[in-house]
């Protein structure tokens, strides 16, 4: 998680950005994560 938030950083708004990663992060593709990634900081309109 650490790096993907390091590649979308520079288009993210300034700000406090927390994330929790729960057990489930285990069991999911590399894909799947960083699509969900991406829809989250989306949703949150963080993207500038």
């Amino acid at each position: 998680m650490r790096a993907m938030f390091c590649e979308y950083s520079h288009s993210l708004k300034d700000g406090t950005y927390i994330f929790v990663a729960k057990v489930g992060i285990f069991e999911t593709t590399h894909e799947k994560l960083k699509n969900d990634f991406k829809k989250v900081l989306s949703r949150a309109k963080t993207f500038t």
